[in-house]
């Protein structure tokens, strides 16, 4: 049973700090020990602006405006699929009819509130948005961040693409063009009564 005087004692050790020596031995022997040990590793840290790692195939960065390989033109065609399915609703397009196609008379992206979902990618009909592998765009003014056209074409010239385009992205999503056309080749028509098994 503990008396008042041992209470009092356990008390006062406490509110001094006073603890046994060998814990305060075993948590100072254990910190030098992770200290000596992360002293000899390998640095994982990379000084950013002077060196840069390499990003991953599938990294979603900045989006930009891309032009076609074959003719040059901008591939974007004003369709406005991109602004029914982005969720924040931060891109705005305007269509401009012309005699051969359509083009994108205005195209406005509000980087600031893009989800990165890369939505925008997966319907676009003639891969005319993609991702980069870039992320810097940091600024200090909010304004920066509203891009338009003319900028998205830009950084589609400046930085590398991401590996995914519309077309990509939604073969990825059907089954194969074999196994599709098998499928309906094995289908029946319409008025025609289904192939049970074979006959005897």
């Amino acid at each position: 049973m503990q008396t008042v005087a041992d209470v009092r004692a356990l008390r006062d050790a406490r509110r001094t700090g006073g603890t046994d020596v060998s814990v305060i031995v075993r948590a100072i022997l254990g910190t030098m020990r992770m200290t000596l040990r992360n002293l000899f590793r390998k640095p994982v840290t990379v000084h950013y602006p002077d060196k840069t790692r390499a990003y991953p195939d599938r990294y979603r960065g900045l989006l930009a405006l891309v032009y076609e390989k074959d003719t040059g033109e901008e591939a974007c065609i004003g369709c406005r699929l991109c602004e029914y399915v982005c969720p924040p609703a931060v891109i705005k397009v305007e269509m401009l009819k012309s005699e051969k196609r359509n083009y994108a008379k205005t195209f406005t992206l509000e980087l600031y509130a893009c989800e990165f979902c890369e939505l925008c990618v997966q319907v676009c009909p003639t891969d005319a948005i993609v991702m980069t592998k870039s992320f810097d765009l940091a600024t200090t003014d909010r304004r920066e961040l509203l891009l338009d056209k003319d900028r998205l074409h830009a950084l589609g010239l400046q930085h590398e693409r991401s590996w995914a385009t519309g077309n990509r992205l939604r073969d990825m999503q059907g089954p194969p063009k074999q196994a599709r056309a098998a499928a309906e080749a094995s289908a029946p028509r319409v008025g025609e009564a289904p192939k049970v098994g074979a006959e005897a």
